[in-house]
Formats: C-alpha cells, structure tokens, sequence
C-alpha cells in the first residue's frame, strides 16, 4: 500500500531542471570568452571536476569556499593554462544563474502534483542568488510553497541539520508524511536516510545504486504511479 505523503522535497538540479545543459552552456561560454578550449573534452573534465568538488563538500571533506576557485584552478592545472580562477569563476556563477533548461516533464508533473493537493517544496543545494533565480526564470517558481537553498539554512544535504531547517520552516511537521524526490545518491537518497525522510530516487542516467531509496523513478512522469 502506498504512503499518503502531504509534502514533497524537490531537488532542483538533475530533477527538475537540466543542470548538465545549464553548466555545460555557461562553462563553454565562459572559456570560450577567457581564450580557453571550449571542446566537449574540457567541458566534461569541468564537468567531472566539479562535481567532485561538491561530493566532497558533501561529505564535509572541505568548506564550501574552496568549491568556487578550487574547480577552476584544477581545471586551469590538467589542461595547462594560465588563468585568474576567481574571475573565471565569477563570470561562470553569474552565466550560470542565467541557464534554466527544464527537464522533461517538470512542468507536467508539477501541476498534476498541485491539483492533487501536495504542498510543494524546493530543496537545493547551491548559491542562494544562482538557484533563486534559475527556479523564478525557469517558471517553476510558482509551483512551490518554499524554496530552501543550502546557503541560506546554512547547512547542506545530505547533513541533517538541513532537513530540520526546512521543516522548521514548513507546515508538515511529520516526517513520515514528506518524501524527498531527487536524483543525488550522496545528498538526496543519503540525505533522506540521516534526516529519517523517505526518498524516491530520480535515476534518470542509469547510475550505480549506492544507498537504498523507498522508491525509484526513470523519468518525472513515473512519478504518477507512487503519488
């Protein structure tokens, strides 16, 4: 029998909207202009990168203000360039906050969630200014009853301390009444774990499963047949 859930926890990136297309947009534009390759190659060695970075930070092996610099300077290192990682790394975080390419079916999943009475809620990790303004451009905006960037509650996912931020902050107060939908291993379905949340996998790439979700979806729509 499936749970009756009031309150869902969206990731954004990779869940909702298409974060692979975002930085791949914004970093090429942003090498292109510094004079730097711009190939795919070294767009996906950025890619590869910085997502390292961030599991890092994930797993609270680094602050979060080394992510910025750091990325840029190991990719400046592993092709061999000179570069001002700062500012190639402001330029890309302003770039960055413009792209807000949707994933398929965010929008019709989100409305048939709403007309189905779910409260809806954002819960990313990232810069407050860059998410807030991807998710208003993006047209998402309006479907949330809360958007909880990592910055502002001053923890991130997968810590505890993040979830108990949000909830301190929404009306559902019973975890078992909340499922976190979103596509992260290392800071959704983990993050679900440490904060005693269920989760629903969002395996649109076909990763390896390292945690064990409550639930796992291919694609936005699959959502339908849990909620």
């Amino acid at each position: 029998m499936i749970k009756k859930y009031t309150s869902l926890l969206f990731d954004i990136d990779n869940t909702l909207l298409d974060f692979f297309a975002a930085e791949k947009s914004a970093v090429s534009y942003v090498l292109k202009a510094e004079g730097l390759p711009f190939d795919d190659e070294t767009v996906s060695l950025y890619s590869a990168i910085n997502q390292s970075y961030w599991e890092r930070f994930e797993r609270g092996e680094i602050p979060k203000s080394d992510i910025f610099e750091g990325r840029f300077k190991t990719l400046l290192c592993e092709i061999k360039r000179e570069g001002d990682p700062a500012k190639i790394s402001k330029e890309y975080c302003a770039r960055l906050s413009c792209e807000h390419q949707k994933v398929d079916g965010a929008d019709e999943i989100l409305i048939c969630l709403k007309e189905k009475g779910y409260k809806l809620y954002a819960a990313t990790n990232g810069l407050s200014s860059t998410q807030y303004r991807r998710i208003d451009e993006s047209g998402l905006k309006k479907y949330f009853d809360g958007i909880f960037v990592s910055e502002d509650a001053g923890h991130q996912k997968p810590e505890k301390e993040y979830y108990d931020y949000v909830i301190s902050k929404i009306e559902e107060k019973d975890r078992r009444k909340m499922l976190i939908i979103g596509d992260s291993m290392s800071s959704d379905i983990l993050g679900g774990k440490n904060a005693g949340i269920d989760t629903c996998w969002f395996n649109f790439a076909g990763t390896k499963k390292l945690y064990e979700p409550d639930y796992q979806v291919n694609s936005l729509a699959e959502l339908k047949n849990i909620l």
